[in-house]
């Protein structure tokens, strides 16, 4: 390879580069339209503020689990935050403007040092063009707050560095630690690493250049010395050889939903002209210079395309294929260069007539259409789907492109099938979650941290250390709850659920999200809590959920439980405000708002704490959840709602009996009473709950909500005085929990002037 020696820029250089700046304005104003920050980045960040705080690398305090791929991206983000003070949700953007920057210049760059390259300023010139009117690369700019464009940086410095100074040690150093850099950014790394060493030996025995042993090590022996290292330190710390994402997203190829992702991506991106016109460079400049830096360029594409149609594409738009795009624009200039050159070769050439335009002239001719090809599609989609949310806060999450909104796109000649393709691509992946546009989840992002950023000024320890939530919302919400643990439904930052197996066919999958949790497993962790976004009053929270509490000034933090009394006992002495709020203690504790109604507490039926509270059993088909735990279903979460850790149940496990009840010992009521308990299940089934006076049935009740007690208020003046049982009855077998029951009471109304938050 030729050895260049760096010189100073000249003034004429200078002014040849005034041509680049349009292109860089162009790419500004397309990434301040396609300014976004994405739930997904938050993940990182919540990682980076439990390491600053002491915690570790862990998503949850003392849970080692890597639940991140961006170890480089994650450590320095953490350094600014604990350096210069700049949280991570404001960091992330800018330092990826940063990475943009340098990808940029490291592309010019390359154009400049390339050996042998004809029309450089031109190649630069075009090059530039392709990168900065593409909407796609926009959208990177600012990353959504994920490590894109830094993944794109140090690939693209390897690749280049690689091919400019690949004769001598001290580049093939740098090459190496751009690698390595690259891998600790992004696992695809490795593979982009293998590709770059690969040529390297291959292109060294087509010139029949001599390996040398000093050379391969200095191409290799920092790449293995940071990235072993790492492998080995994450195996020592999270006792994993590869990141617990990698178990959740990986459950088998998937090449149907990555062709469609590729190919729509060829389509929106002129990706289908680029590769040829990158062949072409290759083959002549091939043939000129013996020089196979093109030929590394489509190796390292060639096989990143196929990882990407094996894993199926990913959720964000065009995401892993960032990197493409500077570095292909580079040889598919040159490509359009030297068809340019071939044109003029071909054509006769008329004597003395000094205005036949020249082999710039027609690669300039043939840049045009490719310009058109490769930036209009895209950029319509972008301002379309930037439009996505309207007026009324209606969503639409696929638009159509037609004669109504791209009518003037259509015209040109072979984009009506183009955009037909498109179209049809696109509705299908985002039914899998497929590809999905950078503003869908911005405008997502944006409408968490409005509901969630507020809880910043919360006090501290108002959450209970035993608090635990399921989400697969997991970047906001646990970035500004800190305190709160989590279990991830779909296994990114929890082991278990990561290795739990994934059954769905491939046309009902969704990417990256396949996995559940096995049966039973939430109510092991002990999911026992539901926090809602932030709320300015108590009016505002109590509409939300059953509870809310003040923690802050103006702050209220609105949440559902599993269990009424862990509410009591985590909350006691706290300003706890409840639409139905419940008591173990006393009767009069229980305190209600039905329909706007206020009822109040006057005597237990039945607690089912610890056994059957006096009720009789007949059968084993109805049985206390506190004696017999039951698991639910996989993916399934606590039944939410009761009072204590006990319930009646008609779920009794392996001992399934056709008929059984259990009957409540007998009562009476007075006919301003009401007869109130909490009841769950679902509504079909030979289940029910029974009230029976003078030993006839007089009323029946089934579930509702299988996940979730609803309150049962019905009034007794009709049975004032008579002998009355209540009784749980199942005459069904087989399958889940069909009905359970809890706190049963009689209760009276208030008087009028109860207010909803003394309930």
């Amino acid at each position: 390879m030729e050895r260049m020696r760096l010189r100073r820029p000249r003034w004429r250089n200078v002014l040849a580069a005034l041509p680049l700046l349009p292109w860089l304005a162009l790419l500004g104003w397309l990434a301040s339209v396609t300014w976004f920050i994405s739930d997904d980045a938050f993940i990182s960040f919540r990682y980076v503020r439990n390491l600053l705080e002491g915690h570790g690398l862990v998503f949850n305090p003392g849970e080692y689990v890597e639940g991140y791929t961006n170890f480089l991206w994650v450590l320095e983000l953490a350094a600014i935050w604990g350096l210069l003070g700049i949280r991570p949700e404001h960091a992330a953007q800018w330092l990826s403007v940063m990475y943009t920057a340098g990808t940029l210049a490291v592309m010019l760059w390359w154009v400049a040092r390339l050996p042998l390259l004809r029309q450089r300023w031109l190649v630069a010139w075009m090059a530039l063009g392709l990168v900065c009117s593409s909407a796609t690369f926009a959208v990177w700019t600012s990353g959504g707050g994920l490590e894109t464009r830094q993944f794109t940086f140090f690939t693209l410095t390897a690749v280049a560095v690689l091919s400019v100074f690949g004769a001598n040690r001290w580049g093939l150093a740098a090459v190496s630690l751009s690698l390595a850099a690259a891998a600790l950014t992004r696992p695809e790394g490795l593979l982009l690493a293998a590709c770059c060493v690969g040529w390297f030996v291959a292109h060294g025995w087509v010139t029949a250049q001599r390996l040398d042993w000093r050379e391969v090590l200095a191409l290799v022996g920092p790449f293995a010395l940071l990235v072993g290292g790492h492998f080995l330190a994450r195996h020592s710390y999270y006792g994993e050889w590869l990141p617990n994402t990698y178990y959740a997203k990986d459950v088998r190829p998937w090449y149907e939903s990555g062709f469609r992702y590729l190919w729509a991506a060829a389509i929106e991106t002129g990706l289908y002209a680029w590769l040829p016109l990158a062949f072409a460079a290759l083959h002549m400049r091939g043939r000129q210079a013996m020089d196979g830096t093109y030929g590394l360029v489509l190796l390292c594409v060639g096989a990143h395309l196929v990882y990407v149609l094996r894993i199926g594409g990913d959720h964000f738009e065009y995401r892993p294929l960032d990197f493409y795009w500077p570095l292909l624009a580079v040889p598919t200039a040159n490509g359009v260069v030297q068809l340019g050159s071939k044109v003029v070769g071909v054509l006769p050439q008329p004597s003395r007539r000094p205005w036949w335009p020249g082999a710039r002239t027609f690669a300039i001719v043939l840049f045009v259409p490719l310009l058109f090809y490769s930036s209009a599609l895209q950029a319509v989609l972008l301002f379309e789907s930037e439009a996505m949310f309207g007026p009324e806060g209606a969503y639409q999450p696929y638009v159509a492109l037609d004669e109504g909104n791209a009518g003037w796109l259509l015209a040109a000649p072979g984009m009506p099938a183009l955009v037909a393709i498109s179209n049809d691509l696109r509705q299908r992946s985002r039914r899998q979650s497929v590809g999905q546009r950078s503003s869908q989840h911005g405008a997502y992002a944006d409408d968490l941290v409005r509901g969630w950023k507020p809880y910043e000024n919360a006090e501290p320890g108002i959450v209970p250390g035993d608090a635990m939530m399921a989400t697969g919302t997991l970047g906001v919400p646990p970035y500004y709850v800190p305190d709160l643990r989590i279990t991830d439904i779909y296994g990114l930052t929890d082991a278990t659920v990561a290795r739990n197996p994934a059954t769905p066919p491939n046309d009902q999958r969704l990417i990256a999200h396949d996995r559940v949790p096995p049966a039973g497993y939430l109510q092991r962790r002990g999911v026992n809590v539901r926090i809602y976004p932030a709320a300015g009053g108590e009016t505002e929270a109590l509409a939300q959920a059953n509870y809310a509490v003040r923690v802050g000034p103006d702050l209220w933090m609105p949440f559902d439980a599993a269990d009424h009394q862990w509410v009591n006992e985590r909350f006691a002495g706290r300003d706890l405000r409840a639409v139905q709020r419940f008591s173990q203690s006393e009767p009069a504790g229980n305190r209600i708002l039905v329909d706007g109604i206020p009822y109040v507490g006057e005597e237990f039926l039945g607690r089912f704490e610890t056994d059957l509270d006096g009720w009789r059993q007949e059968g084993k088909a109805v049985s206390n959840h506190a004696q017999v735990p039951f698991s639910r279903a996989p993916g399934k979460e606590p039944v939410f709602g009761h009072v204590g850790p006990g319930f009646l149940t008609t779920y009794y496990p392996g001992k399934w009996e056709t008929t059984g009840r259990a009957v409540s010992p007998a009562f009476s009521a007075r006919a301003d009473q009401y007869l109130v308990f909490l009841l769950a299940g679902a509504p079909e089934g030979n289940v029910e709950v029974r009230l029976r006076a003078g030993g006839d049935v007089v009323a029946a009740w089934r579930g509702a909500n299988p996940d979730a007690f609803e309150m049962i208020v019905h009034p007794l003046r009709d049975v004032a005085g008579q002998p009355l049982e209540l009784e749980v009855f199942n005459g069904e077998t087989g399958g889940e929990a069909r009905l359970m029951l809890d706190h049963v009471m009689l209760m009276r109304r208030e008087a009028a002037s109860s207010s909803r938050s003394s309930a």
